[in-house]
């Protein structure tokens, strides 16, 4: 990879099916659907909303950012913490 991706340069909403991820430092929007049965799966389709500018590394900033939208969505729907499902 070409830098370190900290989710704390991500941003990231959820807005009934539809997800988005924003790399603040580059203001690319990464846009995926919410798996129909399970709220923590995350679709390996997305799509690139917004190409952002800085972003050298288009393919590397999704990979980081779906990574980081995964461990969100475990958070948010209590896997992977103590005391979770």
């Amino acid at each position: 990879m070409a830098g370190d991706y900290p989710s704390s340069d991500f941003a990231i909403t959820e807005d009934g099916v539809v997800r988005r991820v924003v790399h603040t430092p580059s203001g690319m929007t990464i846009v995926t659907n919410r798996a129909p049965r399970d709220p923590v799966a995350v679709s390996s389709t997305y799509r690139i909303e917004t190409e952002g500018s800085g972003s050298h590394y288009p393919q590397e900033v999704v990979q980081a950012a779906l990574r980081h939208l995964r461990v969100w969505l475990m958070r948010k729907y209590g896997h992977g913490t103590r005391g979770g499902r």
